[in-house]
């Protein structure tokens, strides 16, 4: 199975910093993302997203392994991400700003960084 195959499907959000600080726990609780194909979309609330939807590329190849987000305006956000069992991390620099080269958000970077869980097929 390939990275984009695992991506497939409806993600909660568990954790999110931008900048060194941590989203709130009810705004957290309420983020869901949807990726189908390469094309991802956020259903609801989407207050620490690259953008509300979009596409995106992945270099599995890389160390650590790379994905480009695309939003539907054009805007483009290096990021990096790790992919487990029913879990994903990502980290994004701002539209513009060089790729990050680690997981985290320290102040300052205005890094976004995301731990995903993947939604139980009810």
């Amino acid at each position: 199975m390939t990275d984009l195959d695992a991506m497939q499907g409806s993600w909660n959000l568990v954790s999110a910093m931008e900048d060194g600080k941590a989203l709130p726990e009810d705004e957290v609780k309420q983020t869901t993302i949807v990726v189908k194909g390469n094309t991802f979309h956020f259903p609801g609330l989407a207050e620490d997203a690259t953008s509300r939807a979009g596409t995106f590329k992945l270099d599995p190849a890389k160390n650590p392994k790379e994905m480009d987000s695309t939003s539907t305006d054009g805007q483009v956000s290096l990021g990096i991400y790790e992919l487990e069992a029913g879990t994903y991390r990502v980290c994004f620099a701002p539209v513009g700003e060089p790729r990050p080269t680690k997981f985290g958000s320290e102040p300052g970077s205005r890094q976004i960084f995301q731990v995903w869980e993947r939604q139980s097929k009810s």
